[in-house]
C-alpha cells in the first residue's frame, strides 16, 4: 500500500509495539482484573485485538487475490464468541496470541498491492472497504482497546493528530448518539477546534481534545471536570 496507506500501516505498528508492551507486563492475575469495558476481563481486551487482526488480516489478504473476504466468519455471533472464549486467559498464551496476530497481520499489510486499500470485504457492520473500513478502523481498535485495558495508557497519551482526525470521522454518528432536543458545541481547548451537532436547547462541551474523544467513546462521562450529556453506545 503506497501514500497514505503506508503512513497507516506505520501508525498501527507504532501503536501495536505501544500495546504490546504493556501487555507484556501483565501476569496471570492482572489479566484476569476487570478491564475497563463492563463484562470483559483484560485478557477478554487481548483477545479480541488478537482476533480483530485476523480477521482484518484475512480481509487484506483475500482483497489482494481480487476475492470479497468475511472478518470474522460466521459474523457477530462468531466474534462474540471468540472474544467470550478468552475469559480468564493466561497471560503469557494471551500475549503470545496478538503478537503473533499483530506480525501475520503486518506482514500481510506490507505485501499488499495499493488496489487493496478500496477492495471491498464483508464486516459484521456490512460491506466496507479494506482501507477505509478496515485498516484505518484497526488503529482505532489498538488505540481505544488500549485504554480500555486500564494499566497506565489513558487518553492523553493518545497521539494527538490521530484524535483530531477520529473526532472528524465521530462527529457524523454524534447527532443520532446524543439526548433528544439538544446540540452540542465542543470546543476543544488544545486545538482552537469546534464542532456542532444536534438541534434543541443548545450544550457547551468544552476541553482538552483528548478528553473530549473519550466522552465521545463512552470512555468517560466527563470532559475537564464537568459532567457532560449521555450519549447513545459507540459503535
Amino acid at each position: 500500500m503506497l501514500g497514505v496507506h503506508n503512513s497507516y500501516v506505520d501508525r498501527i505498528g507504532a501503536a501495536t509495539e505501544r500495546l504490546l508492551a504493556t501487555v507484556r507486563g501483565l501476569d496471570d492475575v492482572a489479566i484476569s482484573a476487570p478491564s475497563l469495558l463492563p463484562g470483559w476481563d483484560r485478557a477478554m481486551v487481548v483477545t479480541h485485538l488478537a482476533a480483530n487482526a485476523d480477521g482484518v488480516r484475512r480481509a487484506v489478504e483475500a482483497a489482494s487475490r481480487g476475492v470479497v473476504g468475511d472478518v470474522y466468519p460466521g459474523g457477530r455471533a462468531a466474534r462474540d464468541a471468540e472474544i467470550e472464549a478468552g475469559r480468564g486467559a493466561r497471560a503469557e498464551q494471551a500475549e503470545q496470541a496478538l503478537e503473533a496476530a499483530c506480525q501475520r497481520l503486518a506482514e500481510a499489510l506490507g505485501s499488499a498491492p495499493d488496489s487493496t486499500w478500496l477492495a471491498p470485504a464483508n464486516s459484521p457492520r456490512g460491506e466496507v472497504q479494506v482501507g477505509p473500513g478496515l485498516v484505518v478502523a484497526r488503529l482505532r481498535e489498538v488505540e481505544v482497546h488500549h485504554v480500555d485495558l486500564g494499566c497506565g495508557y489513558g487518553p492523553r497519551d493518545w497521539p494527538f493528530g490521530w484524535v483530531m482526525e477520529e473526532m472528524d470521522r465521530a462527529m457524523l454518528d454524534l447527532p443520532a448518539r446524543l439526548p433528544p432536543d439538544i446540540a452540542i458545541v465542543i470546543t476543544a481547548t488544545d486545538a482552537e477546534q469546534h464542532w456542532v451537532a444536534g438541534s434543541g436547547e443548545a450544550m457547551e462541551v468544552s476541553g482538552p481534545l483528548c478528553d473530549i474523544f473519550a466522552w465521545v467513546t463512552g470512555r468517560a462521562t466527563m470532559v475537564a471536570g464537568r459532567e457532560a450529556p449521555v450519549l447513545a453506545p459507540w459503535r
